[in-house]
């Protein structure tokens, strides 16, 4: 069975991309930033045929402990 890129970004810990869009073709993380302007020209000059799935990252959430 495949793993789509969608499935592979569930599957990983992505936490050091905390609030960043990012970019994701053939089970890794091609290029990040904060704004998705920047991303999809950065994606678009450096992989001009990849046709990557984008998404934004999560925060990290805060876990209160009693």
């Amino acid at each position: 069975m495949t793993t789509t890129n969608y499935e592979w970004f569930i599957e990983n810990n992505l936490d050091r991309y905390a609030g960043k869009w990012v970019a994701i073709d053939n089970k890794q993380v091609l290029d990040s930033d904060l704004k998705l302007d920047a991303l999809l020209e950065k994606v678009k000059d450096k992989y001009p045929k990849s046709r990557p799935f984008i998404t934004r990252v999560r925060n990290k959430l805060l876990r209160l402990h009693s």
